[in-house]
């Protein structure tokens, strides 16, 4: 549908309106005023023409069941108008029961359609309603205005500001000019910690070093230790033992089973029930002497050395932090400290122990759940351990007594046979068992293992200390006056990006200045050049809240006409309550002006103070 960027009321023809119980019919002019006593019929004209083209009354209310006379469910509003090219056309909306209707110049509409020809609903009430915009829109009013104020195009802005400053601002860094502020002002603050901390860091740095070094040598102390334990134990586990004879003795074992195992002449169903019992018997025996393997050795070893580098880094702040005294040299910044300067230097201190502690925490959080998860994986392996061997067991305990069962119903050289099998398998077992334990007991084996696992987390720990690099003095300086230069290249920029900021908003509020009211939207704040959303309405320097009925009506008449101008659309105004005010000569309106006045106990009169030209004649 094509806009209709102007137009003015010619006439009305109600009917189940309100009080317009009756079909009526009503002409107007530019201006026009209205007259009658309460409850005749003014504000309806008001709600008529509102609903015509948005389908809701004056003030937008959502429920139009008051809109209906009382003696008439069938309501319907012609609005008979002539746009701004002189072209007269006629709008009826309709409503019975459920049902809306929309006709507009013989054709059926939607009020989608209306929307594209005369605005939304919002803009067209603010035109309309001198009330609306502030009084039914408040804050959303912000963001009304905000959709329909002209973007400021660069080119504009940067013509306002001077030669070098213009040479400061890339086309890129105009795009999101606040942002760029935003994260240049963090990136200053960055890299002045950045700069207070690293002259403080070659100390530390040298801290750590002495404490990585006591550290190894308590590291290579233990690995002395269990190394000579797990060395002992090793030497007692075959001591005065032949493994060669007993590795011999049982591969002959082994072979004479097999020999005995294949020779199931006298016997029937043995043979697959034999190779079941040893299968599971060989099972259990490594079930049974599998030793849990941490896979998280590495990383528990990385966790302990940046904890214990971080208790370390912690202490020399605290230390610095006591020493805080009037004339104290700063560690970070090589100045002496003056008695004014003391609290900003301790609560500098304090900060820089706060984040240290803070990372200590979270390397600690992060180190217990190593060990935990460490911890959880071995309870897991023993308790799939414990359950693997109990059912090995159980499956060992069955085919023995199936196996008896069987021996029992055999002839006497099959249960010879099966005694020699059962004979050879214990042996065996108790060969192998050897040859795993040796002289060890359970406890002691099981300790062999561990010692094994300790010397590993040891090699891992040591080898991250190893790897531990400590810059040098000259890379502390050179990253100095690097962050130096780039603090002086990214102020001056902040610089010129609030300048530009400050000239684009005053040239977008320029496009807001109306007679005695003003409307703000943004603040720049002066310390910082921070753009900040507000949403200010005043009418001669002072709050809406506070002002009469009739200053509401002339600050509404000239928002009225500002929207007016921001979406180039001049509609009617319809101002009620004029009996409350004196004159309208803070504006000058710029389309028609329908005026209604309160007179008591009169009869409804509307009077064209100026007929409208070229009035065709309304359509029957």
């Amino acid at each position: 549908m094509e806009k209709i960027s102007g137009f003015q009321i010619t006439g009305l023809r109600l009917s189940g309106f309100k009080s317009f119980a009756q079909p009526t019919k009503l002409s107007f002019g530019n201006p026009t005023v209205i007259t009658g006593g309460n409850g005749r019929g003014k504000s309806s004209i008001a709600d008529a023409i509102a609903y015509a083209v948005t389908g809701l009354p004056f003030f937008a209310e959502r429920n139009i069941d008051r809109l209906h006379s009382e003696s008439d469910p069938e309501l319907f509003v012609t609005m008979r108008f002539m746009d701004d090219k002189g072209v007269s056309h006629e709008l009826t909306r309709s409503h019975n029961g459920s049902r809306t209707g929309i006709v507009y110049d013989g054709q059926e509409l939607r009020q989608l359609d209306l929307t594209e020809m005369f605005g939304e609903k919002d803009v067209f009430l603010s035109i309309f309603n001198p009330l609306y915009f502030i009084e039914e829109l408040g804050e959303d009013g912000k963001n009304l205005l905000q959709r329909y104020l002209p973007m400021i195009p660069q080119e504009k802005v940067l013509a306002e500001l001077s030669d070098p400053i213009r040479q400061r601002l890339p086309a890129e860094t105009l795009l999101s000019p606040e942002g760029r502020v935003k994260q240049l002002r963090k990136d200053i603050r960055e890299l002045e910690n950045s700069v207070i901390y690293l002259q403080g860091q070659q100390d530390l740095a040298l801290s750590q070093q002495k404490t990585g070094q006591t550290r190894r040598a308590e590291l290579e102390a233990k690995r002395s230790s269990i190394q000579e334990e797990k060395q002992a134990l090793e030497a007692k586990r075959y001591a005065g033992i032949d493994t060669a004879e007993l590795e011999s003795t049982l591969t002959d074992l082994s072979a004479q089973y097999s020999e005995l195992f294949n020779d199931n002449s006298d016997e029937s169903g043995l043979d697959e029930l034999d190779a079941r019992l040893y299968e599971q018997a060989r099972k259990l025996a490594e079930r049974s002497a599998s030793v849990y393997e941490s896979k998280f050795t590495q990383a528990i070893a990385a966790a302990t050395e940046r904890v214990k580098a971080l208790g370390a880094k912690y202490n020399a702040e605290v230390s610095a932090g006591k020493a805080i005294v009037p004339g104290f040299v700063c560690p970070t910044c090589r100045r002496a400290v003056s008695e004014e300067d003391v609290p900003v230097v301790r609560k500098a201190f304090q900060q820089s122990v706060s984040g240290i502690v803070a990372e200590g925490k979270e390397q600690r959080a992060q180190l217990e759940e190593l060990k935990a998860m460490d911890a959880q994986s071995k309870e897991t392996f023993q308790k799939f351990k414990e359950e693997d061997v109990a059912k090995l067991e159980q499956s060992v305990r069955e085919l023995t007594e199936e196996r008896g069962r069987v021996l029992e119903s055999g002839s006497r050289a099959s249960a010879q046979r099966r005694n020699q099998l059962e004979e050879l398998r214990t042996r065996m077992q108790t060969l192998t068992s050897d040859l795993e334990y040796g002289n060890l007991s359970a406890e002691e084996y099981d300790r062999m293992k561990a010692c094994g696992e300790e010397l590993r987390q040891i090699e891992a720990e040591l080898s991250a200390l190893k790897n531990t690099v400590i810059p040098a003095e000259e890379e502390f300086e050179a990253k100095i006056q690097a962050a130096q230069k780039q603090i002086a290249e990214q102020k001056e920029a902040v610089g010129c990006l609030l300048q530009y900021i400050a000239k684009r908003v005053e040239l977008t509020l320029a496009e807001l200045q109306m007679n005695r009211v003003s409307i703000s939207l943004y603040d720049v704040v002066k310390s910082t050049g921070e753009v900040k959303d507000v949403f200010r309405f005043e009418y001669r320097g002072r709050r809406y809240d506070r002002l009469s009925l009739s200053e509401k009506i002339r600050a509404g008449m000239e928002v009225s006409e500002l929207m007016k101008r921001l979406t180039g659309r001049n509609y009617p105004v319809f101002v009620d309550n004029m009996e409350s005010v004196d004159d309208l000569n803070n504006v000058r309106p710029t389309g028609q002006v329908l005026m209604a006045k309160c007179v008591r106990n009169a009869d409804l009169n509307i009077r064209a103070v100026k007929p409208i030209l070229n009035e065709m004649p309304m359509a029957a």
